[in-house]
């Protein structure tokens, strides 16, 4: 008995590692969500960090942040994880973003984008002259604004 009950708790710690290792989890508030960085170029940990300071200052934002988005993925643009991105650009091995229209060139420069009918945020992969402390901040409103709209596209469609 005392053998099956280790082993529980160690796969308990197996699973719990495994889950906080590429996301956020949170036991205590039901909440999980996938971080999806690229694993050479990418850093989790600002997008930890940025959550984490969306759940120190926001609970309200954090509650929809948890509620409506499942994963949190850092793309060079926005337009990349966008099902719905101009077909020309889909296809364009590559291309000028100043000949873009500017919706989707605006959409190209934001720091982050949801992408709508998911429950997906795409953040801008940071320039390497980012500060890190600016950069938490900037993710951490952007996380906050958009998961609102994620919440608002959810809530407020007509059924």
């Amino acid at each position: 008995m005392k053998g099956a009950a280790a082993l529980a708790v160690a796969a308990l710690v197996i699973a719990w590692l495994w889950a906080s290792g590429f996301g956020w989890f949170d036991v205590t508030r039901f909440c999980r969500i996938a971080i999806d960085v690229d694993l050479l170029e990418g850093d989790r940990s600002a997008v930890r960090a940025a959550i984490d300071l969306v759940r120190r200052e926001d609970p309200a934002a954090y509650r929809a942040l948890c509620r409506w988005i499942d994963r949190i993925q850092e793309e060079h643009h926005c337009q990349a994880g966008d099902p719905s991105a101009d077909p020309e650009v889909r296809r364009a091995q590559w291309y000028n973003v100043a000949t873009l229209e500017p919706t989707l060139r605006r959409s190209f420069e934001a720091p982050a984008c949801y992408v709508r009918g998911s429950r997906i945020i795409v953040l801008r992969r940071p320039r390497t002259e980012d500060a890190r402390p600016t950069l938490v901040r900037a993710r951490a409103e952007a996380l906050t604004r958009l998961a609102v709209a994620s919440q608002t596209f959810w809530t407020s469609r007509p059924r």
